[in-house]
């Protein structure tokens, strides 16, 4: 009887040896099988999933082996350029969801499904985020003897607005940022970090659920403040539905099919608004691209996306002699235009990342009466916009 025990034993014990090394070659395969598919095939340009360019492979060199840059480059590389990329996004986050993590890939998942973006301290660039304010002061100065009146709006992020109502303690201060650009700026600064605290009467707030742009509610209200700055008389919109099938740059880096859709709205009134945008040399009677709307990135239904320079001139009698505005800008102004349409005249967007000309001499020679530097407060600080927002001195 001990022996027949023993030997069922024996038996369990081999079986489990047999299942260890299948799953182990099993690994291994799958590995290989990577590794070489990965090799085999060409580099990807780009993700249309997260809407970025991919990282390509580094040049080779002694000086970025010794500095550890070379390591950097390799690692993005071999991360961005992995076969069925997507699908191992998604097994990660869903594993990492399944055991408590809220915290994904640089994305917060709050209890509702909100997608909220990490930014630490070490991606706020503090020295860069003064440098611009302090060369916005200097445009300010060289462009206000022509009558020319400069304000500033810098979006607070989604993690700024929902910081009481999240764990958001990794991400940089954000209130001593804005609190310094209006101090630097003085009546120059348009304030919005008050307003976008969410409230009862906005309980969904101001921004998309999986995406960092703010949303229709937001971009309504940041025209309202801006509007109320400049005096000008305040108007009220209807909410038009384009699309229930939004999801954005945050929810590309999760990939968690649970997630809420978002819905892109827009005020119906600039539906009807007649205008002619010129981009890249190309004229359209509308600053909305509704084929865009079958992409996966479907907030580029505003204007088709970014661009180095936009014009808008509206066509309708009563807004000849209404003012001209130059807006230097990020992606936030997208949505943000389509609630000022019929205040102005004519409205130049100008794209500090791919803009080379001078915004000052933009501003003059155009003889504008309003500049507005709207961008998100982060976006502010990035090396990127420092670097081309030089060329506003």
């Amino acid at each position: 009887m001990q022996e027949k025990r023993n030997n069922r034993q024996l038996n369990k014990t081999q079986s489990g040896r047999h299942v260890d090394i299948f799953l182990t070659f099993a690994v291994m395969i799958v590995m290989l099988a990577v590794i070489i598919g990965s090799a085999v095939l060409p580099d990807r340009d780009k993700s249309e999933n997260e809407n970025r360019f991919l990282t390509q492979a580094p040049s080779f060199s002694i000086e970025d082996i010794l500095s550890g840059e070379y390591q950097e480059k390799l690692e993005e590389y071999l991360s961005d350029q992995i076969i069925g990329r997507d699908n191992w996004v998604k097994i990660r986050s869903s594993v990492l969801k399944s055991i408590g993590y809220n915290d994904i890939n640089g994305v917060y998942i709050l209890d509702d499904g909100r997608l909220i973006e990490r930014k630490t301290q070490a991606d706020f660039r503090a020295s860069r985020f003064k440098s611009n304010l302090d060369q916005v002061v200097e445009l300010n100065n060289e462009v206000s003897e022509a009558g020319t009146q400069v304000r500033v709006m810098l979006v607070p992020t989604a993690a700024y607005s929902y910081r009481n109502e999240a764990n958001l303690s990794t991400n940089y201060d954000e209130g001593e940022a804005l609190s310094l650009a209006a101090d630097i700026l003085g009546e120059m600064y348009v304030k919005l970090d008050e307003e976008f605290m969410p409230d009862g009467e906005h309980k969904d707030g101001y921004y998309y659920m999986t995406d960092h742009h703010w949303n229709y509610d937001g971009a309504m209200k940041g025209a309202s403040i801006y509007r109320s700055a400049l005096e000008l008389e305040e108007k009220e919109y209807t909410a038009e539905e384009l699309t229930d099938d939004f999801k954005g740059t945050l929810y590309s880096k999760v990939l968690l099919s649970e997630l809420i859709r978002d819905s892109i709205c827009v005020p119906v009134e600039s539906l009807d608004t007649d205008v002619t945008v010129t981009i890249d040399g190309e004229t359209y009677d509308s600053i909305y691209f509704m084929d865009r709307l079958e992409n996966k990135d479907k907030y580029e239904v505003f204007f088709g996306g970014n661009y180095d320079r936009v014009d808008i001139r509206n066509n309708g009698t009563e807004t000849r002699r209404k003012p001209k505005l130059l807006i230097v800008k990020d992606s936030y102004a997208n949505s943000f235009v389509p609630f000022i349409l019929d205040d102005f005249s004519e409205i130049t967007m100008v794209d500090p990342r791919y803009f080379r000309g001078s915004v000052k001499d933009l501003a003059l020679d155009g003889e504008y009466d309003q500049v507005l530097i709207l961008f998100n407060v982060t976006d502010f600080s990035e090396e990127k916009m420092t670097l081309n927002m030089s060329l506003l001195s």
